[in-house]
Order: C-alpha cells, then structure tokens, then sequence
C-alpha cells in the first residue's frame, strides 16, 4: 500500500491516517473513507477546519487526560454536526523523569508501556468500540497527542479485531514515523513544538514508531487472552459488538 495515500492533508495536522484498505485474514478489507487516526486536532489550521469538514466525520473520539484537554482544547469547527466524546486511556501523562537509566533504555520500555495503557484504559477501549460500532458512527476519527502510543494501542485492537493480521498491523504503526519527520520538519522551519517528544527523559522506544513494538505488544496480549477476541471478552465487549463493528467497516 502507498504510504502517501493513507496521508490526509489536513492542514496543521502530521499524523491523520485513512485506516481503510487493509486486507483481513477471511479475504475482506477494511473500508477506506469510514475511520481516521489523528494527532492531537487542537493543532488544526483555519484550513485543516475546513479539510476536517468536508470529510463528514460524525464521530470524534479524544483518548487523552483530562489534564491534556484542559491545557489544549480542541473546539469542533462551526457548523459540525457530529458527536465528540472524550475517552481517556490514561488518568495522567507518565511522567518518566524519575526512572533509573537502565529501565529507560530497556528496548522493550514501549511494550511494557502499551500493556500498561491496555490494563488501565480497558474502560476506554470498550467505550471507543463501542462508540465505533454504534449506528451512524461512522466516519469517524479518534486520536491522542501525538497519534501514535494510545492511538496506536486503539488501532491496534480495533485492526486486529477486523481481522487484519498483525504484521500489518505494525507496518500501520510504524507510519508514525513518517509523521515524526514531518513534525520535525515543522518544528526546524519555525513551527511550533507543543508536544513532549523533545524532553530528555522520555525513554528512547517511547520516541520512535519501530514495527517491532507493536508486534511485541500484540503477542503480549494475545498470550495472555488467547485471541484478539479473547481480549475483547476481558473488556466486557459482547460478539454482538463486534459484529457490528465488522458489519460497519468491512468491505
């Protein structure tokens, strides 16, 4: 799949992906044009509005603190009709200023970090499919800062329980670092860095989008819940749910 073609220019955002086109593992794909991953949308320009708009989104679901959104508020473009609903995958932002240098460096730091948000934010994530498979949900967005940590863990589950294998599922993942560049790249220029990806003491695979990670966190999951369907089961997700969910963004 062209990497460029799941990149939606939306002005002032890096990180807002089409999750649609991926094949799952019973011959089907997933819909383009039904579900979008974002970074933070507080970042939109008076012409990434207008972008967001013509999309028709009807749901927008913000998966950060709720210190996050009182710092950065992001307020709905005049005359959209949709829905936004807040559900938190984490109580606060990890402050990791503290940790020894050695478990900072652990190269399976991220791994361990997205099991954290999966126990944590298990709430969160029954609320976000739920949410997703509900009647007229659709399209719809859901993002976090950055769009890639607990964005990334949402799109993870909701991928695997289309069906998409999980080697697609990391090689999704690991567009964000497409997206970092682009950042960067902004940042360079003049653009303003509101997020915390500079600090010195966030953990070396927290600032990356390695492939590896997500493969890591997935099996993770899978061995202690048997199946992506077994997870969905520990979260309170029904099979009805779930069919919904199928029914809604597969082709």
């Amino acid at each position: 799949m062209d990497v460029a073609s799941r990149f939606l220019d939306i002005d002032g955002l890096f990180n807002f992906r089409d999750l649609g086109g991926y094949r799952t593992e019973d011959g089907r794909s997933v819909a383009w044009g039904r579900l979008y991953r974002s970074d933070g949308l507080h970042r939109l320009t008076e012409r990434g509005a207008a972008a967001f708009l013509a999309l028709g989104a009807a749901t927008v679901l913000d998966l950060r603190t709720a210190a996050e959104l009182a710092e950065r508020t992001w307020e709905p473009p005049a005359g959209w009709p949709g829905r936004l609903l807040h559900v938190p995958l984490l109580r606060r932002v990890p402050n990791w200023s503290a940790l020894p240098p050695e478990e900072s460096a652990r190269p399976d730091f991220a791994v361990d970090h997205y099991r954290e948000i999966a126990v944590e934010g298990a709430a969160g994530l029954r609320a976000a499919v739920e949410a997703l498979a509900a009647p007229d949900a659709l399209p719809a967005v859901f993002h976090c800062a950055a769009g890639k940590d607990r964005t990334g863990v949402l799109a993870a589950l909701v991928l695997r329980l289309l069906g998409v294998p999980a080697e697609d599922v990391a090689d999704d993942y690991a567009l964000s670092e497409t997206a970092t560049a682009r950042w960067q790249a902004s940042v360079t220029a003049g653009g303003e860095d509101d997020t915390r990806a500079h600090w010195s003491h966030v953990p070396p695979s927290m600032l990356t989008a390695n492939r590896e990670t997500m493969l890591g966190f997935l099996r993770a999951v899978e061995d202690e819940h048997g199946s992506p369907a077994g997870f969905a089961a520990t979260l309170g997700l029904p099979p009805a749910t779930l069919d919904r969910l199928r029914t809604a963004l597969l082709d």
